[in-house]
């Protein structure tokens, strides 16, 4: 990952591409333990009636324990019963085109380890609470996964298609931090999280459907250009109004920057 869509100074890895089965389970200790209860309790208080319907729907699938750390094989398992996604094991943050690269086979990678006691509330280098608790409900709603399918192969384009605008590999990022982070939706029963980044942070959840950020309507031209800072909390979200309108919305803005193929074409081959 580069520039914006990594914090400076934070290690980059090559994913363990191992299968998730085969990788070694930390031997967490029981301070660990009781920070993934204690974040996992934080959020439980928070998420209902904030975090968007097909979220809830997701974390009541995975079935998260509440009192330690589960193995990423576990959730991994339940996340490809429903959508054939599967998790694969990483050290820190990965570089861009091997990160686009997963997505587009259809694979997450999480970390296996869990912040410090003092970094609660927030860490700028995400943890595996963040990967499971903010990404992995998700992936098991075929809606959003349809996206995140076309985003990782748009992003393989942006790395490998010589014809594609260079600029791509800087607005892809800013694409994946203001929706897949970032995001807010309108659900039936009012606005609504989706992005990960609000949904893992209890003081995100409430500071995003609060006054405080602006909620702009969702214009992925517009937000391919715009900057964003991870340190502090987001002053300005976009909202969809639905998963469907993500993923069309992207596919024909990729589609139209030479970053995927038309899909008559894709359904003849």
């Amino acid at each position: 990952m580069e520039t914006e869509f990594v914090p400076r100074g934070m290690q980059e890895c090559i994913p363990d591409y191992r299968d998730i089965h085969q990788v070694e389970v930390p031997a967490y200790t029981d301070i660990e333990h009781h920070t993934w209860a204690q974040l996992y309790a934080n959020q439980q208080r928070v998420l209902p009636g904030r975090a968007c319907s097909e979220f809830m729907e997701g974390l009541a699938q995975v079935e998260f324990p509440s009192e330690k750390i589960p193995a990423l094989a576990q959730i991994s398992d339940r996340i490809k019963a429903n959508t054939g996604w599967t998790l694969t094991r990483v050290d820190g943050l990965v570089p861009n085109y091997e990160f686009f690269k997963l997505l587009s086979e259809r694979i997450f990678p999480s970390t296996d380890f869990i912040r410090r006691p003092d970094e609660i509330e927030y860490t700028p280098s995400p943890d595996m609470f963040h990967d499971l608790l903010g990404h992995a409900p998700l992936l098991l709603n075929p809606r959003f996964c349809a996206f995140f399918e076309d985003f990782g192969k748009a992003g393989v384009a942006a790395f490998e298609n010589p014809a594609v605008n260079p600029a791509a590999r800087d607005w892809l990022p800013r694409i994946y931090w203001f929706t897949v982070e970032y995001g807010l939706i309108q659900n039936l029963d009012g606005l609504r999280i989706y992005g990960a980044g609000i949904l893992s942070s209890p003081k995100e959840v409430l500071y995003s459907l609060s006054d405080g950020p602006k909620k702009l309507p969702f214009d992925l031209d517009e937000i391919a250009n715009k900057t964003y800072d991870i340190w502090h909390m987001q002053e300005e979200l976009f909202v969809i109004e639905s998963f469907d309108q993500l993923e069309d919305s992207f596919y024909a803005w990729a589609h139209n920057h030479g970053l995927l193929a038309d899909r008559r074409s894709e359904n003849r081959s």
